[in-house]
């Protein structure tokens, strides 16, 4: 499984409606997420894997790995993370064969 991590974009206010998932670059390392996100953790999430409401600070922090610009005035943002199948499984799915995964 790959992770892959996104940024998403709402309408601002409690009845902002979701205006769409903005990629997050991954040069950005999981170790580099924890030391942003590590003192807003009820739990460890050490491989960044929960959905983490973004303040001024952090869009700033992570402009440099989103191609789209990052307008807190504009919209709210949430970072989050997804799996996608890794090559081998997908292999399977197209092999039927047994993943290694």
């Amino acid at each position: 499984m790959q992770i892959k991590r996104a940024i998403e974009v709402w309408e601002k206010g409690m009845d902002g409606a979701l205006v769409g998932h903005w990629p997050v670059a991954d040069t950005i390392s999981p170790v580099r997420l924890l030391q942003l996100f590590a003192a807003e953790q009820q739990r460890p999430d050490p491989d960044m894997l929960l959905s983490y409401f973004l303040t001024a600070d952090k869009l700033a922090a992570l402009q440099p790995y989103v191609a789209q610009q990052l307008d807190a005035e504009r919209y709210d943002f949430i970072l989050t993370a997804f799996g996608l199948p890794s090559e081998r499984a997908e292999a399977h799915n197209a092999n039927e064969e047994e993943p290694f995964d």
